[in-house]
């Protein structure tokens, strides 16, 4: 392990300690008769009740090997204060790196109270019980602008009606799809100088599992049961209905070899008919014993896979054919053969390697927690979270104010050359909530720093919709501002990840990384213990000797700063919660 990579070990190890053996942070503590202060540091005290808190957390509720007794645990806790204050004497808090690294772990976990905590465990359980099965669906689209008018969402939301009716009166969705769908999937494209010609899919789309599709079209998917047609759903795509023609259980990962003879679109039917009787009779060799690998070489017409024995890299159910996926389904043993199969490339036999089936939910949630929280489902917790927000701090709002607006922001805000000096002389407040006040002003700012190139759209609506966003953002930052004031764990926990942190850099400071490179003093150390600690040469047992090195300096360091801050310790009190 290198120095860096053992440095950020170290980081990581001393932090998480400091997490889980909290010594808690001192500060101006007030004392009263009933809660006298135990312990001063210079000028920081401890009372009596919040050392016992400390105490108490680390000896009595934590799992610990050797509970340590009031009057061991507070010369630990001394040790570690003197270290944090001598770091912050020495300016270590207002470094760059560290503000910037603490700043960035306040933002993670900031991150837990601005989405609804309830909300994210049943997303991740939805998404692990769809992970339970793979949906082969159709569809048809219509292409619909997110941003798009009243007038032209029901424009197209009538034409997606009218395709469902069709269907449902009769006509196969494969051809309902080929007419009317967006997706140029759907139809039959012709050959052009860089690709051969493609027969249209009908708009089916094969087999996908759970975050394969974006999350409004799974759920559809995963709701409409097999064989049906699903009423109209939106995505940012547009308008989707869609027809479930199949669920099967998850395949997970698979790992397959094949033969393979290609037939492709517009192969003659004499051809296909010779490439048909061909693959039949390669399965009964198989079934009567032949080799799969000797087949594969002198038979399969997949050169990459044949190079390989017919093996083909591992891929899951929205990478493979509809048809792969579904022989795979009655595949359950490593060596077990399909039938031969028919796709639009060829025919295949298809032998099983291996399929990695879905872990358990203890396995999966891991994953599928970050898979949610940083996809678009996160949305939904969030949203619930500014919703309460809203109500919690009351929110009063002049939406009227917003109309200013619209004679003042025209098409060069799609450009980015919208002037923001035109918003000059706003100055109506536009919401309030908490102690903030939101101005016309301040939102001409946000369109101002958020404007870019992009397509137009109604201005109006645009206006609106830019609106709701600076809105929802400015109750978020100003719940994260009150976030230490609101829940004092979430201080608690800032507070020991700060001194953590300033343990480690002060530490390694003056014990880790000075041991290691004072070669001298090492050497000096070693040479006045030799012979009655020490009996091997220093070169053999350099390991050892660093670590005693470092608690020798870690002794000399805490002597002197025993000596240059004032500690005292009320022996009454601490005799109190001893004989206790």
């Amino acid at each position: 392990m290198n120095v860096t990579k053992q440095m950020n070990y170290m980081r990581h190890f001393i932090i998480l300690m400091i997490g889980l053996v909290s010594f808690g942070t001192a500060g101006f503590a007030a004392e009263s008769m009933e809660d006298p202060v135990l312990l001063r540091i210079g000028d920081e005290t401890v009372t009596v009740s919040e050392f016992e808190e400390i105490y108490r957390k680390n000896n009595v509720e934590s799992e610990v090997a050797e509970s340590k007794s009031p009057r061991e645990y507070l010369d630990m806790y001394i040790n570690f204060r003197l270290k944090v204050k001598e770091a912050k004497a020495q300016g270590m808090d207002t470094v760059s790196d560290f503000v910037e690294e603490l700043s960035g772990y306040r933002d993670q976990l900031a991150q837990q109270y601005l989405v609804d905590n309830e909300v994210t465990e049943e997303l991740i359980e939805e998404a692990w019980e769809r992970s339970q099965y793979d949906i082969r669906a159709s569809h048809i689209l219509l292409n619909l602008n997110e941003h798009a008018p009243p007038e032209d969402t029901l424009a197209v939301y009538e034409a997606i009606m009218d395709a469902r009716r069709r269907i449902l009166e009769g006509e196969s969705f494969d051809a309902v799809a080929r007419e009317v769908s967006d997706d140029p999937s759907a139809r039959d494209s012709e050959a052009t100088a860089n690709r051969p010609a493609r027969p249209g899919n009908g708009g089916d789309l094969g087999y996908f599992t759970v975050f394969n599709m974006v999350y409004p079209f799974e759920t559809a998917a995963y709701n409409t049961p097999v064989g049906e047609i699903s009423m109209p759903f939106r995505t940012q795509f547009g308008y989707h209905i869609l027809k479930v023609t199949n669920r099967l259980p998850a395949m997970g990962q698979a790992r397959v070899a094949h033969i393979m003879l290609m037939a492709p679109q517009g192969t003659d039917e004499e051809e296909l008919k010779e490439k048909e009787e061909l693959i039949f009779e390669l399965h009964e060799k198989l079934e009567a014993g032949a080799d799969f690998g000797e087949l594969v070489a002198e038979y399969s017409e997949d050169r990459r896979s044949a190079q390989q024995d017919g093996e083909m890299p591992p891929f899951t159910v929205n990478r493979m054919v509809p048809q792969f996926i579904e022989a795979i389904h009655h595949l359950d043993e490593p060596g077990d053969i399909s039938e031969p199969v028919r796709t639009d490339f060829g025919w295949h036999i298809i032998r099983l390697i291996e399929k990695d089936t879905p872990p358990s939910y203890e396995r999966a949630y891991s994953d599928l927690k970050r898979k949610v929280e940083q996809g678009a489902r996160s949305e939904l917790g969030r949203d619930l979270v500014i919703d309460r927000l809203k109500d919690e701090y009351e929110l009063q709002e002049n939406r009227d104010a917003l109309k200013a607006f619209y004679d003042i922001v025209d098409g060069s805000i799609f450009e980015n050359e919208w002037d923001v000096s035109k918003a000059s002389h706003l100055d109506d407040t536009l919401a309030e909530f908490g102690e903030q006040t939101l101005t016309q002003k301040d939102f001409a700012a946000y369109l101002d720093e958020n404007q870019r190139s992009e397509n137009p759209i109604d201005v109006s609506h645009y206006i609106q919709m830019k609106y709701n966003r600076f809105l929802d953002d400015e109750i978020l930052a100003y719940e994260d501002d009150h976030l230490e004031e609101k829940y004092p764990e979430f201080k608690e926990i800032m507070n020991e990840y700060h001194d953590g942190m300033l343990l480690f850099e002060i530490t390694d400071e003056k014990v880790w990384s000075k041991a290691a490179a004072d070669t001298t003093g090492l050497k000096t150390f070693y040479d006045e213990r030799a012979g009655h600690q020490y009996q091997e040469p220093l070169d053999e047992i350099r390991g050892t000797v660093i670590a005693d090195y470092q608690n020798y300096l870690e002794e000399q360091w805490l002597e002197e700063l025993r000596e240059k801050y004032d500690v005292w310790i009320n022996r009454e009190a601490l005799g109190r919660l001893s004989d206790d």
